[in-house]
């Protein structure tokens, strides 16, 4: 089990420009929860969504550019961890974050932001604060430990916005996490807050744990 202080972990957070109340929102939490490795990334825009989008997700091509950029510059040019947070994330517990992490050896990625999503996730509860991920949408977030991992992200991400018109966290939940090793704490970090969006409102299924299933079932034989 190897120990990280993720107020030490580098962190990137996305960010339009003109959203400059988020900008000071997060700068606030952030310094406020004594995160010392942490900067602004203006966020990708201007490509145009598909036709007949879904309201909601007009910027969806945009959100996941930007994360694919972070990664590129980061994690895939040195080797290091990055921590990706979008700028509507609230924190529930301050205090998970003010302790050391006893993280799985063997993580690719870890989830401190997740959401019920379609419900078709599995989350295996591996009785140490900790569980398997798969299909577990959401990407406001995630720590990226393995370069392999945030390459996969990149590839199916593209196919997914580009070629068959559906936001990126849906590729990752389901063509990359059942690849890899990816853990998310049973009791999520950060949430999506009602209050800093307009059109979706994901407070509701990324503030509540997943529900989880055991590692081993036992039976009683006789």
């Amino acid at each position: 089990v190897m120990q990280i202080d993720l107020r030490n972990v580098r962190t990137r957070w996305i960010n339009v420009d003109k959203d400059e109340e988020k900008a000071r929102q997060m700068n606030e939490l952030l310094d406020g929860l004594g995160f010392t490795n942490h900067e602004r990334f203006s966020a990708v825009t201007g490509i145009a969504p598909h036709e007949g989008v879904r309201r909601g997700e007009e910027h969806y091509r945009n959100c996941a550019e930007s994360h694919f950029k972070i990664l590129e510059e980061t994690i895939l040019a040195d080797g290091e961890p990055v921590l990706i947070l979008e700028d509507d994330v609230e924190v529930e517990h301050q205090n998970f974050i003010n302790e050391l992490i006893e993280r799985p050896d063997d993580s690719d990625a870890i989830y401190f932001g997740t959401s019920h999503g379609d419900q078709r996730y599995e989350c295996t509860n591996l009785m140490n604060g900790w569980c398997r991920i798969k299909k577990v949408f959401s990407t406001h977030a995630i720590l990226h430990i393995n370069p392999e991992f945030s390459m996969n992200v990149i590839k199916e991400g593209k196919r997914f916005i580009y070629e068959l018109n559906k936001p990126f966290d849906v590729g990752i939940a389901y063509d990359v996490q059942p690849k890899h090793n990816v853990y998310a704490p049973l009791n999520p970090f950060f949430y999506q807050s009602d209050a800093k969006n307009t059109v979706n409102k994901w407070e509701q299924i990324t503030r509540v744990p997943l529900r989880s299933k055991k590692q081993f079932s036992t039976r009683t034989i006789g």
